[in-house]
């Protein structure tokens, strides 16, 4: 049994489609259904290794906000073993400004807060990215079953 008979498909951009588009093009008949099946078939195609491409981003971006969002909290964690009065120096840009302990501990916080919204929306976006390459492998799936029954 072939690993997409199982439902399983190997990672990469497309292989999977490859190795069933060159398996079952002997077994389509006709060839102006056999076109328009394969003219559908690689406008899905497309569709799928174009999400699974934005997927491959959002955990990118999902990646370098935990690091973000981790740096700032232990960036926060070593400033409050600081006294209060501790005037500190922030980076912006090329130069430094004096701060509070107090206002730099706020930008921290806020900064962890950001980081934690744009990764729910970025998990929320990969979720809703992910049950679309799946609706377009079974619409892909379902074609070459009506095309086999025919």
């Amino acid at each position: 049994v072939s690993s997409a008979a199982e439902g399983k498909r190997p990672q990469g951009n497309g292989e999977w489609f490859l190795r069933v588009q060159r398996r079952d093009r002997a077994s389509l008949g006709g060839s102006r259904g056999r076109a328009a099946l394969c003219r559908a078939f690689t406008e899905l195609q497309a569709k799928v290794i174009d999400t699974q491409q934005k997927v491959k981003l959002a955990d990118v971006q999902i990646e370098q906000l935990n690091r973000t969002k981790k740096h700032a909290h232990l960036t926060d964690t070593e400033i409050m073993t600081l006294v209060d009065e501790t005037n500190m120096y922030e980076g912006v840009g090329r130069m430094f400004i004096l701060q509070s302990k107090e206002a730099i501990h706020n930008q921290l916080l806020e900064k962890q807060k950001i980081a934690e919204e744009k990764i729910k929306e970025l998990e929320q976006k990969k979720s809703y990215l992910e049950r679309s390459v799946k609706e377009a492998e079974d619409n892909i799936r379902e074609m070459l079953m009506a095309r086999r029954a025919q």
